[in-house]
């Protein structure tokens, strides 16, 4: 087999996994064909032996044997039917997984809105698989068969046949053609439309509350009409080419019988010839015109399988198979990192380097907009970086597997975002979907809950660790959440801390159970950042990191820094004295 650099080998895998079910479906689909026969020659036999003839015995039996054929066309496109739709599950049992996991490994998104949809654009194409357009696929190349019993009634039917089988490809080809560009501008603008009501709808309370709702209606209208508008004209030039279809197959249709009627005349073919062209006509374009018909559905699978292979093209090097690497020990080096926004227009981080050792803690201080959850983000693995190296052992993040290495760091990011789930699934990261075992799952979890002191407020909720959260289940505070989020990153003892404002909505208890926390995994030698605006969270750190502008501007020992930043902070009020009294008359 030729290899396609265009489609990736997953896809091709998946493809390949279904070649029993579409060489079977077009096995049946060959049968079917020949099947469509049958109602052709009942009805010749009708006009041209059991009508002069007045035989009765002869009608019986034609009558029973077209009986019979049209039961076994009927089983055999039901079954072919159904062969398409186990296609289409085979699909889903081989490319879901993958790409859910994809999704998920992708680092910062793309430009490209479409990718964000893949899974409902892989369930669109996986849809049109066993869709009747893909059933008129198979029957198309079956179309010259009925060219040919044509022909053999007489040339110019034939010929008619032909013509008419030759106009319509031609107007399906042009209707192609016409709307290609259409429907991928439909297909953007309603991908843009759908993330952005998706971003709304999880924001709900937001908007509510902040009175935005009209006003996110609004946008979210004026989102979807560009791609309605782009899906309507794409509709529109479909329809007028499928009116155009349907005048031809029916003009040449009635042209057949025309010319029959005219060659039984000079007794060139019998009277049931007549019908017979007509219907083989009929028969011959029929998937020709479905697939006319169908061609908005066509393309928006084509676009949606075009979404779903720049997803595997994109995120082959993020899902790839590692080597094993041994369990880190926690040195985290980050060396001359460097970020840009999402359109490349400026620096998030500018040659940012610094590192986390066991048994350390790092502060990462500075004001709003400082670069300082970003750094935050790379250092736990969330995101890579576009320049730079982050380490961690001597080994690049992106040398390790993302789950393995994942099974080391524990990340509380400054939103806790906790999953629809049990609180002990929260905690336990979903070890149990991982296939861990359950009371070793159970053991860690408590573990993780007594490090960050949250295991008797568990026990007093209802449920406890059994407790759902999400999709209509209990509702945790921020407070909570930041907990139940905090001991979702000490499960498992990680060698890696990072903190992301970690205190931001704990009140005095919470706080004195984070410093505890925090004391414990140094104490166990694991490595340690924390980001934060608060100095209670600092009280165990041996080293802080001030950021500003996207770079470190001051990096040592905790006390040594503080004095720096005294010193600034006097120098910096020494000289709005100065230009105030520069200012007196």
């Amino acid at each position: 087999m030729r290899h396609d650099p265009a489609v990736p080998v997953p896809i091709k895998a998946a493809f390949a996994a279904c070649r029993r079910h579409f060489l079977a479906a077009a096995l049946f689909s060959a049968l079917v064909n020949i099947l469509y026969l049958a109602p052709t020659i009942y009805m010749m036999q009708v006009y041209d032996r059991v009508v002069p003839t007045g035989g009765e015995l002869t009608l019986f039996w034609i009558t029973v044997i077209v009986g019979i054929s049209i039961a076994c066309l009927s089983a055999l496109d039901m079954v072919r039917s159904r062969l398409m739709l186990r296609a289409s599950l085979r699909l889903n049992r081989q490319l879901a997984a993958p790409i859910l996991d994809r999704l998920l490994a992708r680092a910062k998104g793309s430009g490209d809105p479409g990718a964000a949809q893949a899974m409902r654009d892989f369930d669109n194409f996986r849809g049109a698989v066993a869709s009747p357009a893909a059933i008129a696929l198979f029957d198309i190349p079956w179309t010259p068969l009925y060219f040919i019993v044509a022909f053999l009634i007489h040339p110019l039917l034939g010929m008619i046949i032909l013509g008419g089988g030759v106009i319509l490809l031609g107007l399906a080809l042009l209707n192609e053609r016409a709307t290609r560009r259409s429907a991928a501008d439909g297909h953007r603008a309603m991908a843009l439309a759908y993330a952005g009501q998706e971003a709304m709808f999880d924001k709900a309370e937001i908007v509510r509350a902040l009175g935005m709702r009209r006003a996110m209606v609004a946008r979210q209208i004026a989102d979807r009409r560009a791609g309605l508008e782009a899906s309507a004209a794409t509709q529109f030039v479909a329809s007028r080419y499928s009116g155009l279809v349907k005048f031809a197959r029916m003009f040449m249709q009635s042209l057949a019988l025309g010319a029959g009627a005219y060659l039984a005349i000079h007794a060139e073919i019998s009277v049931g010839a007549i019908i017979a062209a007509s219907v083989l006509l009929a028969r011959a374009l029929q998937p020709i015109e479905q697939m006319v018909q169908a061609w908005p559905s066509v393309g928006q699978a084509r676009q949606a399988k075009a979404s779903v292979e720049a997803l595997f093209r994109d995120t082959d090097d993020l899902v790839g198979e590692r080597l094993i690497l041994p369990a880190p020990e926690g040195y985290v080096e980050l060396a001359n990192v460097l970020l840009r926004t999402p359109d490349n227009s400026a620096l998030i981080l500018r040659g940012v380097s610094t590192w986390i050792i066991p048994g350390e803690v790092l502060g990462v201080i500075g004001p709003s907009g400082a670069g300082k959850t970003t750094l935050a983000r790379i250092a736990a693995g969330a995101i890579p970086p576009d320049g730079g190296e982050v380490r961690i052992d001597d080994a690049q993040y992106s040398d390790w597997d993302g789950e393995r290495l994942a099974a080391h760091i524990g990340y509380l990011p400054q939103d806790p975002t906790l999953l629809p789930g049990t609180i002990g699934d929260n905690i336990s990261r979903f070890a149990a979907a991982r296939g861990e075992h359950a009371a070793d799952i159970d053991h860690k979890v408590t573990r993780a809950a007594i490090s960050a002191g949250i295991h008797d407020m568990v026990l007093h909720l209802p449920g406890g660790y059994n407790a759902r959260i999400g999709d209509g289940g209990l509702r945790l505070s921020g407070g909570q959440a930041q907990r139940v989020a905090l001991a979702r990153a000490l499960y498992g003892d990680p060698k890696i801390l990072i903190l992301d404002e970690p205190n931001a909505s704990l009140d005095s208890q919470g706080e004195e159970a984070l410093g505890d926390a925090i004391a414990a995994a140094k104490a166990r030698e694991a490595a340690i950042m924390i980001v934060t605006h608060r100095q209670a969270a600092l009280r165990d750190a041996d080293r802080l990191a001030v950021m500003k502008n996207g770079i470190i501007e001051h990096q040592g020992p905790r006390e040594q820094v503080i004095e720096q930043l005294k010193q600034s902070a006097a120098r910096a009020a020494a000289n709005v004295v100065k230009m105030q009294r520069g200012k007196k008359p």
